[in-house]
């Protein structure tokens, strides 16, 4: 079981990036047993930043804690650009594709190895087994995918499509045993985004408690931005604080 976690990037009061506080989440975050660590996603307000501040938070990672479990979140061709110099596997966002024809298109173009980010916000297009399929056989497939919104029969139809080379994250976690009997090799753990301390073990049981327990708290607030702004307040708690 994969854990990846969306990650949080802090700002000072003035609204500028502050690369201290992100620096020592950064350090906190790789002392934990997580796969894989989504810069620039959605959890963070990454699609709201500005290329150059996205590119920044790529730099301020890979040269505090290395390159081998980042993943870039990358809304634009230039973010795509940036990641690939700095050896960050770029997850591209589906965005904007009208159909399969364009998201075949889209696809084709974009580096190996690359990571796709498929939610139904941003595209009429996404990563369903029906395109997984079709790019299969372009010889354009990506080597992974952060699916959201999908739910677990469909997940299932994803992997039978893909085959056990291409590698499927859940975006919720709400029910990670489903996920993983589905066939996803692991799972997009939001609300373990602001690091509780302890940190859940690497088990189902321990990892499904940590995140219920937050995700009952964040399911009380009205949207993304207070959600985001409650993990943040999360974050800031002093160490021993579970949730």
């Amino acid at each position: 079981m994969q854990l990846v976690l969306p990650t949080l990037t802090f700002r000072r009061p003035d609204g500028r990036l502050d690369t201290t506080a992100t620096a020592r989440y950064a350090e906190r975050a790789a002392a934990t047993w997580a796969h894989l660590f989504i810069l620039s996603g959605t959890t963070t307000g990454g699609h709201h930043a500005t290329p150059a501040e996205r590119a920044t938070v790529v730099d301020l990672w890979a040269d505090t804690v290395g390159t081998d479990r980042l993943t870039a979140c990358c809304w634009t061709r230039e973010d795509i650009d940036h990641a690939w110099r700095r050896n960050v596997v770029p997850m591209a966002v589906l965005r904007n594709l009208a159909d399969q024809a364009e998201a075949l298109d889209f696809l084709s173009g974009l580096p190996r190895p690359v990571y796709l980010f498929s939610h139904p916000e941003f595209s009429p297009a996404t990563c369903t087994p029906a395109l997984a399929t079709a790019a299969a056989h372009a010889g354009v497939l990506p080597a992974a995918a952060k699916v959201s919104k999908m739910p677990v029969d469909q997940i299932r139809e994803l992997r039978a499509s893909t085959g056990p080379d291409f590698t499927i994250w859940d975006g919720t976690a709400r029910h990670i045993a489903d996920s993983l009997t589905a066939g996803t090799d692991g799972i997009v753990a939001a609300p373990l985004s602001h690091l509780p301390d302890p940190f859940p073990g690497p088990n189902v049981t321990a990892l499904q408690h940590a995140i219920d327990t937050t995700q009952a708290h964040l399911d009380t607030l009205p949207s993304r931005e207070a959600r985001a702004a409650a993990l943040f307040h999360l974050a800031a708690r002093p160490p021993g604080h579970a949730a």
